[in-house]
């Protein structure tokens, strides 16, 4: 068999892999897909790109197909779980639940939020460019200043959802959000743009407008504008030819840990330098806020470290097969049902949080189900601990804005049956 045919065959398995597993995670959470720039369906477009760079390296050699065999089944169970879980949403009640619940909230009270949500910005802003805050530095700060950052990331998230009230015009809205954006930029991750994507997203559902061509190549080309930002700052890049194979690339690399895993098999190596129990290591983004830290590097980081033989605390998503393959090493009999419950939980906040948004009385409470609804479920495969963490900035921003509310005086009847 020649060069050419071997290349053939890597490419036509990539390329099966790739379409087999988006058309799974489309049937198995369209139930749960408001439309096509949900964050579950933005975050979760590498969970194919995984797949198919995973079948590449088993395909080559590299890795063996037990591994690819390990990730398919977590993923089966994991969607499973969230399909479950899903017969308790429904797309129409969730978006008449958005709507009813703006509704209650004054033009007054958006303002405050904003204003609130923009100061902490700011000052996170300045502090990140004082401390040169990109690659590991980024990472360090994040770890000084995580408290307000977390809050920061939670307000973010209210003012995305407020900015759909109903008396805020378009353009005001827009610039709100490109105000935030712009100065979150010193301290965020690549996907600087990607919150504008989800606005416009949960703009057009509760609008009824379907996710036309035009619109999916706009949002294309915003999250392309996201990364030639991203990488002139972060990665010195020049050009949008660089940038576009600096997009590509991340995409087809999204499952670079089954490359620091098994190809360079540091899985097996971090074994003996890394003693933490698989509750701790869950339990990390909230045992971390009073000091009880579960690990010193997640384990991206750890595989990362081990690989360049440097001590980095960047690393890949330590994608959710990875994570059970280490803490239960080829025991299917606890990484299955480990799996389908991540899936039934992470999946899950969206119908608990619409439950929230109806049924509780505070109005902040009330949004914060949503905000939990729409943006907490995404990574649950990609990166558990990232929904942890979406959990804890919403409760921690929840907590902000309810003692706002009862600090401030009640209103009177008329002042709330005015506009």
């Amino acid at each position: 068999m020649n060069d050419t045919s071997v290349l053939t065959d890597t490419i036509a398995i990539g390329a099966v892999t790739w379409v087999l597993t988006a058309l799974c995670c489309y049937l198995f959470l369209r139930r749960t897909l408001y439309n096509l720039l949900d964050p579950l369906s933005i975050v979760n477009v590498a969970i194919p790109f995984s797949a198919a760079l995973l079948a590449v390296l088993c395909s080559t050699e590299l890795v063996s197909w037990d591994k690819f065999i390990l990730f398919c089944a977590v993923l089966l169970a994991y969607l499973a779980g969230g399909r479950i879980v899903a017969a308790f949403f429904g797309k129409e009640t969730f978006r008449q639940t958005i709507s009813a619940t703006l509704a209650d909230i004054g033009q007054r009270e958006v303002t405050a939020v904003l204003v609130i949500t923009v100061a902490v910005t700011f000052v996170l802003a300045a502090l990140g460019l004082q401390a040169g805050a990109e690659g590991d530095a980024r990472l360090a700060f994040g770890r000084l200043f995580r408290p307000i950052i977390l809050i920061q990331n939670g307000l973010f998230f209210f003012s995305l959802v407020l900015l759909l009230a109903r008396g805020m015009p378009t353009a005001r809205a827009w610039l709100w959000l490109v105000l935030l954006v712009v100065m979150s930029i010193p301290f965020s991750g690549k996907g600087v743009l990607v919150p504008v994507i989800y606005w416009l997203g949960i703009k057009l559902y509760l609008q009824r407008i379907r996710i036309g061509v035009r619109t999916a190549v706009w949002s294309l080309l915003i999250i392309m504008v996201g990364v030639v930002i991203m990488g002139a700052i972060a990665y010195n890049t020049s050009s949008l030819g660089t940038a576009f194979l600096l997009f590509t690339h991340r995409l087809w690399m999204s499952g670079d840990v089954y490359i620091f895993a098994y190809q360079r098999d540091a899985l097996i190596t971090v074994h003996s330098n890394y003693p933490v129990s698989f509750l701790s290591y869950v339990m990390h983004p909230i045992t971390s806020l009073v000091g009880v830290r579960g690990y010193d590097k997640p384990l991206g980081a750890m595989l990362a470290s081990e690989v360049m033989r440097d001590d980095v605390l960047t690393g890949p998503n330590p994608q959710l097969p990875v994570v059970l393959d280490y803490f239960f090493p080829e025991s299917y009999a606890a990484i299955l049902p480990l799996a389908f419950a991540t899936g039934f939980l992470a999946i899950g906040i969206r119908p608990l949080g619409m439950f929230i948004a109806r049924h509780s009385r505070s109005r902040y409470v009330r949004i914060s189900g949503i905000v939990a609804a729409i943006f907490a479920p995404g990574a649950g495969f990609l990166d558990t601990s990232l929904v942890v963490i979406a959990l804890v900035g919403i409760v921690a921003a929840t907590g902000v804005l309810v003692l706002m509310e009862l600090l401030r005086p009640e209103r009177t009847p008329h002042q709330v049956s005015s506009p």
